[in-house]
């Protein structure tokens, strides 16, 4: 069953519009919170690498990328977060 016919298929069974609107309002609502939780662990686990680093992650992140941090496995981890963090940020604004 694919996404299309499931939407089609909960609208068709829907009481109504408004019935509609409403479930898939809670399921955006859900996923929100779920993303805001996300942000919550990925700035705690950023804020470690910053403390251990003394910089914070939007600047490392420049860095990284022009190729100025070198190659440690924990500079690839810390990069790695940061665009999971900024993606979960994204979906955020776009929730909301």
């Amino acid at each position: 069953m694919d996404i299309s016919y499931k939407l089609e298929l909960l609208k068709d069974v829907s009481a109504d519009e408004t019935g509609f609107e409403r479930i898939l309002g809670k399921l955006l609502d859900n996923i929100l919170s779920q993303q805001r939780l996300r942000v919550k662990r990925y700035e705690s686990d950023l804020q470690e690498f910053e403390n251990r680093y003394g910089l914070d992650s939007a600047t490392f992140y420049q860095r990284f990328e022009a190729g100025e941090m070198g190659d440690s496995m924990d500079y690839f981890e810390w990069a790695g977060l940061y665009e999971l963090y900024q993606k979960a940020q994204d979906k955020i604004r776009r929730l909301e």
